[in-house]
């Protein structure tokens, strides 16, 4: 039977190995089983939505038409956890063959590689490079340390956050900057909820940080011309729009919100490297 056009519409939105699925399933229902097949895929967007909601900024739209997974062959790992295509074009640069295998990706989308990433917060990450609330990796990443809903998101999005400074502090003359960061990172594997928890709060004080919030980034390019004024504007100020997970506010910033951040944080407090 020929598809009904709003089950047809919903299918030519995913990718083509779902469409190839959907379609051959869809073809042998009739008109009210489509209808009730519809009504499931839409539960199943709708569900999706709201996990990966917490861990976005206000007025996200995370369609889920533009999520794909990749999974590899059994007993064998990507080395990619996510990737984005926003406006990529091109395909060789949807082409991914330097890793080790042969993958080819869509434009404007958000694909997570193994079945371990297939995550929100790993999902949200990408959907922000998506729909352009990143601004750069670092912030993007501090986003997620800001919507960390448990420990297990705190400690994974410490060393994020962690990891995507460590090349700018790494060629720095005083070492002392750098194992401050590189102590922190391992702390997440061996140390208590509570002395994590500390070291989420010195990494939200800490200068690098702090000048990423504070707009220090952009407001660097524009004075010296390097971008449009008007390009500033496209971006919302993460500490009004960014998501704060519940774990995240009520641990890391005692119950305040990002826009009322404790005193160091709202001013940046610097962090004693001794």
């Amino acid at each position: 039977m020929a598809l009904i056009p709003e089950l047809e519409k919903h299918i030519l939105k995913g990718s083509p190995e779902a469409r190839g699925v959907l379609t051959k399933a869809a073809n042998k229902m009739s008109g009210a089983q489509q209808r009730e097949f519809l009504a499931s895929l839409q539960h199943g967007d709708s569900e999706f939505q709201m996990e990966v909601a917490p861990y976005m900024p206000k007025g996200s739209t995370i369609d889920p038409s533009r999520a794909r997974f990749k999974v590899p062959p059994e007993g064998e790992e990507f080395s990619l956890r996510g990737v984005t295509t926003k406006d990529v074009t091109d395909p060789e640069e949807l082409h991914l063959g330097e890793f080790g295998y042969d993958i080819e990706l869509e434009p404007n989308t958000v694909t997570v590689f193994n079945a371990v990433n297939a995550n929100p917060r790993i999902l949200a990450h990408e959907f922000r490079h998506l729909e352009g609330t990143d601004r750069n990796e670092l912030l993007n990443r501090i986003q997620d340390l800001m919507a960390s809903q448990n420990l297990k998101d705190l400690k994974a999005n410490i060393r994020g956050v962690v990891e995507a400074i460590s090349e700018d502090v790494s060629g720095r003359r005083d070492i002392q900057v750098g194992k401050f960061y590189s102590d922190m990172h391992d702390a997440t594997f061996t140390a208590s909820e509570e002395e994590i928890i500390e070291d989420a709060k010195r990494l939200m004080q800490s200068p690098l940080v702090v000048g990423h919030m504070d707009d220090l980034y952009w407001k660097t390019l524009l004075w010296e011309g390097r971008i449009p004024a008007h390009w500033k504007s496209r971006v919302p100020d993460i500490r009004k729009k960014g998501a704060l997970g519940h774990y995240f506010k009520r641990k890391v910033l005692g119950n305040t919100d990002a826009t009322e951040m404790p005193r160091d944080f709202r001013k940046g407090g610097r962090v004693r490297l001794i």
